[in-house]
């Protein structure tokens, strides 16, 4: 299949060159189950070839193939049953990097707030350090492929998400009867520190599109949700030892969150720096095993 593909592409661009003053600036040609189509813009040629698959009076449309040829440099893709594992643009040369691409590994800090619901004045948000909690991604791995022959492409992977959650000083998140409470320290004995962290293996399943901009750039935006399973939890506090030096406290306890869900996840941007926009439509502990909270986060993101 590969080198009927390649043999379609050389002699189709062999006659679109030679041939380049008699051709519109966007031509089809059709052999055996191929279809290719080369189009012309601004001094570049874009190649692209499409199997057809025809059933019945149903004709379908696949791309296989597509490349960008201009002066002195080419990129060149080939679509292996619509999946594509990505390698990170950041580990090839300038010249083999893509024009567009998916959106989803790469590395991201946010601020994140647990209101209850949408209610951002509940118990758990009244007492979040905003400044200070916050949500860290690493996206290593990432696959996507092209939906039919729409200009929307979807994204799976898998990442890990760090949360580190800060408190008001006079604040604490404890287990009490095999459940996680708020404590309250006495006046003139609050904790110089307070925080609560937990962290997550994500899997996100989300749907992008994107426009070029010209100039080799391109705004994107994707959208979908994230499964999360946790991995880790733990609840600690700093108080001055007798030396006035910062000593921690880990507090006993398993803290309750819950083990599996999922975020609700929007991104948007321009070439390999976007944002994102979280949140959880679950409780952030176990029914009945902690206070009420739903965690929302708004951060930025780079893209490998």
């Amino acid at each position: 299949m590969k080198k009927t593909t390649f043999t379609i592409i050389f002699l189709s661009l062999a006659l679109y060159m030679a041939a380049s003053s008699t051709f519109p600036a966007d031509t089809t040609f059709h052999y055996n189950n191929r279809k290719v189509v080369i189009s012309e813009n601004d001094n570049e040629i874009n190649i692209s070839v499409y199997h057809r698959n025809e059933q019945g009076d149903t004709i379908e449309s696949r791309k296989v193939y597509e490349g960008i040829f201009t002066e002195g440099r080419s990129i060149e893709r080939i679509y292996a049953n619509s999946f594509e594992i990505s390698v990170p643009d950041i580990f090839k040369p300038k010249s083999k990097r893509r024009p567009s691409r998916s959106h989803w590994a790469g590395f991201g800090v946010g601020f994140s707030n647990l209101p209850q619901g949408l209610d951002f004045d509940r118990e758990l948000a009244s007492i979040v350090n905003l400044s200070r909690s916050l949500q860290y991604n690493l996206n290593p791995i990432e696959g996507s492929w092209r939906i039919g022959n729409s200009n929307f492409t979807g994204i799976v992977g898998m990442g890990i998400q760090f949360n580190s959650i800060h408190w008001q000083n006079n604040k604490a998140i404890e287990v009490e009867d095999y459940k996680s409470v708020i404590t309250t320290t006495e006046p003139g004995n609050e904790y110089r520190d307070s925080r609560l962290h937990y962290t997550y293996l994500t899997f996100p399943f989300l749907i992008e599109t994107n426009w070029d901009l010209g100039r080799r750039s391109h705004f994107f935006v994707n959208a979908g949700v994230v499964a999360k399973v946790k991995t880790a939890s733990s609840s600690a506090v700093w108080r001055n030892n007798e030396n006035g030096k910062k000593e921690k406290t880990k507090l006993p306890g398993e803290m309750n969150i819950r083990p599996v869900t999922l975020d609700l996840l929007a991104q948007g941007g321009v070439n390999d720096l976007g944002f994102f926009i979280s949140y959880s439509p679950f409780n952030l502990f176990r029914n009945n095993k902690g206070p009420e909270a739903n965690q929302a986060t708004i951060g930025v993101q780079l893209y490998f």
